[in-house]
């Protein structure tokens, strides 16, 4: 694996997780195998979830959670990869993955009442009202944050939001990998920001069946579905040679990315996760890496009984029974949009640190399962990595990481 004129590598990481704030508390949780999640009591049937600590509110974007988040981890990423808030000179692309709006029944109601007439909802009239003095509707706009960002950071370079579930943000990974190889920007701001910790957010995976009454347990034979987190997590991307001549710090390089659609179905994944093999294969052709090489698969697994088997029989079939593979999801929860970020900044501490994270939650692989999964952190220092990020609708995205 060469370096070549197209390289791009990583300098700046920052986040807000239920392990704590800043990729230093990310880091440490996972090399202690501890579990992030904490109990809460309410109406509905959620017993644990994965909340990530306070942070300050944006006068400009009201009872909107998911952008705070998005606005403290730039203030991380910025600050950690040594970069000025502002350089009018440089050239920055934004790539951001989001979920739905972090909105309440009450704020729902309160943004469509004033375009109902003689009572009926008028959406044409709703879309065409941009007052910016009106959370409707900028509060619904997916892009609006990333759009927020760019501005805060004077990008000239491409800006774009990734919507596609939970493989949302390591897709926007990959638009800003191949948008530094092609020359189009020096730096690309990359990651995804969500908070699903909301009665909408909520009662949507408890309709569709997916959370977990109690605990996430990967890969575990006894798994029954995901605990909800919150995230956001940005990514300081550059090419080689920027961050050669101003003198950055380089955590990690990034290698390669892959993406699919399973065309399958609209929750569930193809039953021999077909889609996901796609997308590592062509992760791995994009990386130029052979299977051989990875030492370690970071699984989007999730703890729900048909997903994780899917993921663990494609691995298998690239793999074969040799490479170990882990999820993070029973430590900081299913952060949704923001996922496939804090996976690739949890690849980035096991390359950074020497381990491999374990699986919080698991206490009894599934038979099942065709492929050897670490239960708890190993002290084996790896060199290429790969993540995975698997969403609803059977959209597909893999990043192939490397030691710097």
């Amino acid at each position: 694996m060469p370096a070549s004129a197209d390289e791009v590598v990583l300098t700046g990481i920052g986040l807000v997780s239920a392990a704590g704030e800043g990729y230093p508390a990310l880091a440490q949780a996972l090399r202690e195998g501890r579990c992030c999640t904490r109990a809460v009591a309410g109406p509905l049937p959620v017993r644990q979830v994965a909340a990530a600590p306070p942070v300050d509110e944006d006068p400009d974007f009201p009872d909107d959670r998911k952008a705070w988040l998005a606005f403290r981890a730039l203030e991380l990423a910025l600050a950690d990869a040594g970069l000025p808030a502002r350089d009018p000179d440089r050239r920055l692309a934004v790539f951001l993955g989001t979920g739905l709006s972090s909105v309440t029944p009450g704020e729902l109601h309160e943004d469509a009442y004033p375009f109902i007439t003689e009572g009926r909802f008028d959406a044409g009239r709703m879309g065409s009202d941009l007052s910016r003095d009106r959370a409707s509707p900028r509060r619904h706009l997916p892009g609006r944050v990333s759009e927020e960002l760019a501005r805060r950071v004077d990008a000239t370079g491409p800006v774009a939001t990734s919507f596609s579930a939970c493989a949302a943000s390591a897709q926007a990974i990959a638009e800003g990998l191949w948008t530094l190889r092609r020359g189009d920007a020096d730096v690309a701001l990359v990651g995804g920001h969500d908070s699903m910790l909301h009665p909408l957010g909520l009662l949507s995976f408890i309709v569709l069946g997916a959370l977990s009454p109690d605990t996430c347990r990967p890969f575990d034979r006894h798994r029954d579905g995901f605990v909800i987190g919150e995230a956001a997590c940005l990514l300081v991307l550059e090419r080689a040679e920027h961050a050669r001549a101003r003198g950055a710090r380089v955590r990690a390089r990034l290698l390669g990315a892959g993406t699919s659609v399973d065309a399958w179905n609209a929750t569930a994944p193809h039953p021999e996760g077909a889609g996901a093999e796609r997308a590592m294969a062509a992760a791995l052709r994009d990386a130029g890496v052979s299977p051989a090489e990875v030492d370690y698969v970071n699984a989007h697994a999730t703890g729900t009984p048909v997903g994780d088997l899917a993921e663990a029989r494609a691995a298998a079939r690239l793999f074969g029974e040799a490479v170990p593979m882990s999820s993070i999801k029973g430590a900081v929860g299913h952060t949704i949009a923001a996922a496939g970020a804090i996976e690739a900044a949890a690849c980035v501490a096991a390359l950074e640190g020497g381990f491999l994270p374990g699986t919080a939650g698991l206490r009894e692989l599934d038979p099942d399962c065709p492929v050897p999964v670490l239960q708890q952190p190993l002290n084996r220092a790896p060199r290429v990595v790969l993540s995975n990020s698997f969403g609803f609708g059977g959209q597909n995205a893999s990043l192939v990481l490397a030691r710097a």
